[in-house]
């Protein structure tokens, strides 16, 4: 059978009569878009700003567009693919929020079409269901494009990447389905082709949109063993020893000779790897109940308030979520003969999870990490039906199905357009999240700073005030330092004591946490602005900070980053030989190249033009011939090494 066949086959053809499937799937698709319409005008959010300043420029005509879509050291790390659809959205419409905002959507849309050809792919292996294979897959995905936990990934312009992500990784699951039924029907040429050729290519790009695609031959896996039985075909063997096995195999080499590789990361957090593996059971049961009894009004970007799991009672929730996860896995494995959509789809959910709440060091708690889960939750709920008695798909039971399908879909809508309402601002959903999440630190300090930016000074002091009364050593101390900042840029005179107060609480490890709150120092302590918090009490607090850190691998980020903020106090106060000895520590081949730049600049002010035509070699080597912002930079530093 030819591609186009295939396609037109799993379409439904062009003649397929409309039945209550296609008008509740696009009944859905319609009300997204109504619902997302409304946010379309809202602002860029947070690190919006960082993903996508590159856009800008490039718009008008000052960055390649390699440059945007290449700007990171890596290719992985780049995410070329989901750059080059911004920079697609940029060109189409320009480089506000709208344009982002608004091809989001569409992916949206696009996702759940996709979402239905993997879902009635799968269920039409389901024995029981499989008569109802097209209701059933309309019902999941109409229930998943309306849920409010959506608002997070779609009005989120940077979280296209999520979006892309999921996209491509359906797509290669898709595939996957095809070229199982093909070799059911016997060995197939293009069997091996979908497997061996088509599903590694969306696999690619779906890791070059964001990493976490990579899960898609294990969600390959969740439905072999749901859906289909041995003996097994030689391609589907040889599938997962290459796209499973090998890669698994892989990554435990590099665990044993270079654990530092996918672990060093820690050394950024203040929390270990077995607490991050235990708060994920109780972040894991979170999602389930957002998901499955969603409030949209406590739902939120501001997550940092999850409290860390140091012991299976502390807190006493963690033991009864790793036992609920246990017991839901091992019902969805009783079931797996009788109800396989069941298991496919909970073990989907758990699988696509596998990279953001497994091992590595990334944070703990994020909505939008269940764009791609959420599909595999919403086949376990439609494939519940399987329980259900014959009769309950009569005539009547059917109708009755429906519309209690409507009602659900339509108070998802509706929890939805509230939050949509929300996110038309970025006060209002800072706003929203401290009433139901009050001991976030990152809301309470983006409130402060919306206040900082309407001169409402007292109100932002409030802010750091509740977190200065946290039971928590860091926050304390975050708050202390912040205050500090605010009331010299109220153009107040704040007592340099309550600096030494608020680096009491010094911790260990140095987080972003502290790097942010010294570079608001810096600022404030600008000469001129505040009499008693010059450079010197500014330069003295993050030396402090760094020396409460001795073990702490200089290699992790925000170390590095906070010794750069030292190497620019330094400098600006005039003090080379000291900003040099902070630049080069902050320095590697990995550092961004501001970091580089100051080194240059430090070595040839302390004479040692040896050190600064070594690091411009260095910078030299890492700036592309394409990158006119790197270019200039070169020439500049090259004219103040001729001047020395």
């Amino acid at each position: 059978m030819s591609w186009r066949k295939a396609l037109s086959a799993d379409l439904g053809g062009a003649t397929a009569r409309w039945d209550a499937a296609r008008w509740l799937l696009l009944g859905a698709a319609v009300a997204a878009v109504a619902i997302y319409w409304s946010g379309l005008d809202g602002p860029f959010l947070f690190d919006d700003a960082a993903n996508l300043a590159a856009l800008r420029p490039w718009y008008n005509g000052q960055l390649d567009w390699r440059q945007v879509a290449l700007g990171q050291p890596g290719l992985i790390e780049s995410r070329p693919v989901a750059m080059l659809s911004f920079l697609l959205s940029a060109g189409l419409g320009g480089p506000g929020p709208l344009s982002y905002k608004l091809g989001n959507v569409l992916l949206h849309l696009l996702c759940g079409l996709l979402a239905f050809r993997v879902l009635r792919r799968a269920l039409d292996e389901d024995a029981v269901l499989a008569s109802r294979a097209r209701a059933m897959a309309a019902t999941a995905v109409a229930l998943w494009l309306l849920h409010p936990i959506q608002v997070s990934t779609v009005l989120y312009a940077v979280q296209r990447m999520a979006q892309l992500s999921a996209l491509f990784a359906l797509a290669a699951v898709w595939t996957y389905l095809v070229a199982r039924r093909r070799l059911i029907r016997g060995p197939s040429r293009s069997a091996w082709l979908l497997l061996f050729a088509a599903f590694p290519c969306l696999l690619a790009a779906g890791v070059l949109s964001k990493q976490n695609a990579a899960v898609a031959p294990l969600l390959c896996l969740v439905l072999e063993l749901a859906y289909f039985r041995a003996p097994r075909p030689n391609a589907i063997k040889a599938f997962f020893g290459l796209f499973l096995v090998v890669p698994a195999a892989a990554v435990l080499a590099l665990l044993a000779i270079s654990p530092d590789t996918v672990l060093g990361g820690y050394a950024e957090w203040d929390f270990s790897l077995a607490q991050r593996l235990l708060t994920q059971a109780r972040v894991l049961c979170d999602y389930l109940g957002a998901l499955l009894a969603p409030r949209g009004e406590t739902m939120t970007l501001f997550r940092d308030d999850v409290v860390v799991s140091t012991g299976l009672f502390s807190p006493a929730t963690t033991a009864a979520a790793i036992v609920a996860l246990l017991a839901l896995s091992a019902i969805a494995v009783a079931l797996r003969k009788r109800v396989p959509s069941v298991f496919a789809g909970w073990f989907f959910f758990l699988a696509a999870h596998s990279v953001e709440s497994g091992p590595l060091p990334l944070e703990m708690y994020y909505e939008h990490r269940n764009y791609l889960p959420s599909i595999g939750l919403a086949l376990a709920v439609v494939g519940l039906a399987a329980l259900l008695p014959a009769r309950a798909f009569n005539v009547r039971g059917s109708r009755l199905a429906l519309l209690g399908v409507v009602a659900v879909c339509a108070l998802l809508a509706w929890s939805a357009q509230g939050r949509v309402a929300t996110w038309r601002s970025k006060a209002e959903i800072v706003a929203q999240a401290l009433i139901h999440h009050p001991d976030s630190l990152r809301a309470r300090q983006t409130q402060a700073f919306i206040d900082l930016s309407a001169n409402r000074y007292d109100a932002a002091v409030a802010q750091m005030e509740y977190l200065r009364r946290s039971p928590l050593p860091r926050r304390r101390m975050l708050a202390g330092i912040d205050l500090v900042s605010i009331a010299c840029l109220a153009g107040r005179d704040p007592d340099p004591a309550q600096l030494r107060t608020a680096l009491a609480d010094r911790q260990p490890q140095i987080t972003l946490d502290e790097v942010l709150v010294a570079d608001l120092l810096a600022q404030a302590s600008a000469p001129g602005r505040c009499p008693r918090i010059g450079e010197a009490q500014a330069i003295a607090t993050v030396h402090t900070l760094l020396a409460a850190a001795p073990t702490q691998p200089e290699r992790a980020t925000p170390k590095r980053q906070l010794r750069y903020v030292a190497a620019l106090l330094h400098a600006r106060a005039g003090q080379w030989p000291q900003a040099q000895d902070q630049a080069e520590r902050a320095w590697s081949p990995q550092a961004t190249p501001e970091i580089g730049d100051l080194l240059v600049q430090a070595c040839a002010k302390n004479g040692q033009t040896a050190c600064a035509r070594r690091v411009l070699a260095q910078l030299d080597a890492r700036t592309r011939g394409y990158d006119r912002v790197g270019q200039a930079r070169l020439v500049r530093l090259r004219a103040l090494i001729a001047d020395r």
